[in-house]
């Protein structure tokens, strides 16, 4: 009985090393930066399987279903909007402070967020979940993930992206949103299980002395 106290004791103190515990990063209530100001300065552009990324408001032939979509080039709106895959603390002024996001933005036009996360310890299982009316592109900390077009309106979840797991920390989702007609509709989910710290090197010698101290007293009783 002492022998499984004792025991009980060690791993309490020592913890388990590769805990997870699912949480979420972001949601339609995280704040990010915002830019509106885009307008449809990217329609008709980067053309893909007889339409384009950016589709022209209503008169493209076909409302395209594309999924997963290639990453974009975005040369043609780089005065909007800036370095903001790779610089992302110096945002140009075409960009909010920290802001609620709006589900819904002005019809025809595309806009780009950014949320600044922290992902503690480190995570992995990260996965984001999106609906969207009627596009969208992902990155993160400026690493392109994926993108799709779809018709319809905001189906919630009916896009799951897959990420890797995060180092510990902040880091940056940026995401695009796309529009070309009819309505707008914003959904995010962005979660992924929280790692528990590899216990420190004291802690690992207290397990290695009680260890040590748990031999010794096997020793003692077999003597008896």
């Amino acid at each position: 009985m002492k022998i499984k106290m004792f025991l009980l004791c060690c791993l309490l103190l020592c913890g388990i090393t590769k805990t997870a515990n699912a949480i979420t990063l972001i949601d339609n209530s995280t704040m990010g930066y915002y830019n509106s100001n885009l307008g449809a300065m990217l329609n008709g552009t980067n053309p893909y399987g007889g339409t384009f990324l950016f589709p022209n408001n209503n008169s493209d032939p076909n409302d395209p279903l594309i999924n997963p979509a290639p990453e974009p080039d975005l040369s043609s709106a780089s005065s909007i909007l800036g370095d903001w895959l790779n610089d992302t603390g110096n945002l140009n002024s075409n960009w909010s402070s920290l802001q609620s996001i709006p589900s819904t933005w002005a019809v025809n036009s595309e806009t780009a967020i950014v949320y600044e996360f922290d992902a503690g310890t480190g995570m992995e299982n990260v996965q984001g979940l999106f609906g969207v009316d009627n596009g969208l592109f992902v990155w993160l900390d400026g690493t392109y993930i994926s993108g799709a077009l779809a018709p319809g309106g905001a189906s919630q979840w009916e896009y799951t992206f897959l990420f890797s797991n995060l180092s510990a920390g902040t880091h940056y989702l940026q995401v695009l949103r796309e529009d070309h007609g009819g309505s707008t509709g914003w959904a995010v989910n962005f979660s992924g299980d929280k790692v528990a710290p590899i216990p420190e090197p004291a802690t690992m010698l207290l397990l290695g002395i009680s260890l040590v101290g748990l031999a010794g007293f096997g020793r003692k009783k077999s003597k008896k």
